[in-house]
């Protein structure tokens, strides 16, 4: 229920305490303003060169690591020569791809997982492979910055670096995730024809939403209990309190963060895929992404199927065998090749 969303917040609060203190970065968003939507969100540069390294097998699963250079060139000059010189740990994309025996030629699902959350046993066992058996799918399961093993060293939480008041950081962030799972996809296109479709939780959800507008060779997008409005995000969250309060003393409120969005751009974006095609799982009383404006945003798109949870953010989890059964009978009806 939504008491437990702001439980969370609290919760995270002393583990926030031990955060790095940002850069003031809001005189250096001029850059980004006056860029085009190419420029901001560019297409991979061919195909990468993928290390993959086998990592269990199990009785009819099999786990491999994927591994390659991001492409991501961050547009601030500051922080560009900065990101080229310390933060090699978020230069590489990692991703787990658990793959069930007799899944060959089935569609495939490119996962992105939600905020602060770490790489753990449970995930990729309880969770990525109940999906994949489910569904019947491989399952590719990338890692933003920041998280899992693309946390630096010195961070004392998975996420740390990745929203924060340092807006330029938090974007190229965002950028970078956009560009790393698009350049995923065009590898598990490139080795193998059969359909991909895109899912994430929570902020995952939200960059599966901004991929659906974004690259037209997904053949399905399912956004979990998430929407794409960052102004929003940011002022409902009970998670993001310290950004808030690191923003205010630089002199910003969440609706001034919601308003750069605006001015680049960002709350334009419309699907690039057919509305049939997009799946999208709410909650009644999120207090992490509200449900008026996951209403607005469905409006927006041409009215994609929807299913409600009576339940807050938080209270999502025990409802994910159904989330995973409607995305199961989604998929189906699809028909994809």
């Amino acid at each position: 229920m939504a008491n437990l969303d702001d439980l969370t917040g609290v919760l995270v609060r002393p583990l926030q305490l031990l955060r790095s203190r940002p850069h003031n970065t809001l005189d250096r968003l001029s850059i980004y303003e006056g860029a085009s939507r190419d420029e901001l969100y560019p297409e991979p540069r061919g195909i990468p060169r993928v290390r993959t390294r086998r990592r269990w097998s199990l009785p009819g699963f099999e786990n491999e690591d994927l591994t390659f250079a991001s492409q991501h060139e961050p547009m601030d000059p500051l922080f560009n020569a900065h990101y080229h010189a310390r933060s090699r740990r978020i230069q590489t994309v990692y991703a787990r791809r658990i793959r069930p025996k007799g899944t060959e030629g089935r569609p495939r699902l490119l996962y992105i997982h939600g905020y602060m959350q770490p790489e753990t046993v449970v995930e990729e066992h309880g969770l990525l492979g109940v999906i994949a058996r489910t569904l019947n799918v491989e399952i590719v399961h990338l890692q933003p910055p920041y998280h899992g093993r693309r946390k630096p060293r010195r961070s004392p939480y998975d996420g740390e670096r990745f929203w924060t008041a340092d807006v330029v950081r938090s974007f190229e962030a965002m950028r970078q995730t956009v560009l790393d799972a698009r350049t995923l996809l065009s590898f598990m296109l490139e080795e193998s024809p059969s359909p991909v479709g895109v899912a994430g939780l929570s902020l995952g959800g939200a960059f599966t939403a901004t991929l659906a507008c974004l690259e037209p060779r997904f053949a399905f997008a399912a956004p979990l209990i998430a929407h794409m409005h960052m102004g929003a995000l940011l002022r409902d969250a009970p998670v993001l309190g310290a950004m808030r309060r690191d923003l205010a003393r630089f002199g910003w409120t969440p609706s001034d963060f919601g308003d750069f969005f605006e001015r680049i751009g960002w709350n334009e974006l419309e699907p690039v895929i057919d509305a049939e095609r997009i799946l999208l799982l709410a909650a009644e009383h999120d207090r992490f992404f509200d449900a008026e404006v996951m209403r607005a945003m469905r409006k927006r798109w041409g009215d994609p199927e929807i299913h409600w949870y009576p339940t807050g953010h938080m209270g999502f989890i025990p409802h994910m065998p159904s989330a995973i059964g409607h995305l199961r009978r989604f998929v189906q009806r699809l028909d994809l090749p």
